[in-house]
């Protein structure tokens, strides 16, 4: 396919220029970042903001991937073919699936009010991408990153996230900002915690909450302790000290889901 425009050369503009996305300060300045991945990058292509698709032979040996080059061109979506060598400037994983996507950043236009979470200094790629998972699963309506988290563009996070990024609202914030926020619009804020605290499932939820996740090391910041109105535990059955940060969300969060929907059904 294209055989005669294919990309053989590991210095070519467009390649350098994509690869400047495995940067953060290229994607604060560019707007842009890169996906990697058969279905993140279909899913991309289910929103107006992918810009280019590079691929290699590895891609266009399968059906699936030639109906995704096939997309990308209806879109009039830039479409490189590249050989496997190049493409693998592209790629962090062990076995390419054989595309990269430029992505523009998803742009949401205000805060919303509802059922939220706050990755409060979230470090890890993992754990960020699958708190983004798991906040659209359970009906999450948007998510504050404290300043200080882990980008949520980092191709780590990308990944664990499976295409989550485009389905919900998100914004860099302060803390400042969240507490404004959950003080104009009545928002309650949520936090896990052992001291003076309930059982999670005696807990009644608001259909305004916003829910804490904290640090992986530190835990919830001391402004977060001190501002919220709800504080629960999750009991512990084993000799374990605590869940990791994305666990105790979806524990949380589900939770949260099984009430409301249980006052509209009831």
């Amino acid at each position: 396919m294209d055989q005669e425009l294919t990309i053989t050369s590991r210095k070519n503009e467009r390649i350098r220029d994509a690869k400047q996305l495995q940067q953060r300060k290229y994607r604060d300045q560019r707007g842009s970042f890169y996906l990697e991945g058969v279905r993140v990058v279909e899913e991309a292509l289910s929103t107006p903001l992918v810009e280019t698709v590079f691929y290699s032979p590895r891609l266009t040996s399968t059906s699936r991937g030639l109906e995704l080059v096939r997309k990308a061109k209806n879109q009039r979506v830039h479409t490189l073919p590249c050989s496997e060598e190049v493409l693998s400037e592209l790629t962090d994983t062990v076995q390419s699936q054989g595309v990269v996507a430029v992505v523009r950043k998803p742009a949401w236009p205000s805060f919303c009010s509802g059922v939220m979470l706050i990755a409060d200094e979230i470090q890890d790629p993992g754990n960020m991408g699958t708190l983004l998972r798991t906040a659209v699963g359970s009906g999450v309506q948007g998510l504050f990153v404290i300043e200080g988290s882990v980008d949520l563009y980092n191709p780590k996070v990308l990944r664990s996230s499976m295409g989550a990024i485009f389905h919900l609202p998100h914004w860099l914030v302060t803390r400042t900002q969240v507490l404004d926020f959950a003080r104009k619009n009545g928002s309650t804020l949520l936090i896990a915690d052992l001291v003076d605290s309930d059982n999670y499932w005696d807990v009644r939820y608001p259909h305004n909450v916003a829910v804490v996740i904290g640090n992986e090391a530190r835990g919830v910041h001391r402004d977060f302790r001190d501002a919220a109105l709800l504080r629960v535990q999750i009991p512990l059955a084993g000799p374990v000290e605590s869940l990791n940060a994305p666990v105790a969300a979806g524990v949380l969060l589900y939770e949260i889901l099984r009430q409301h929907r249980s006052e509209i059904e009831g």
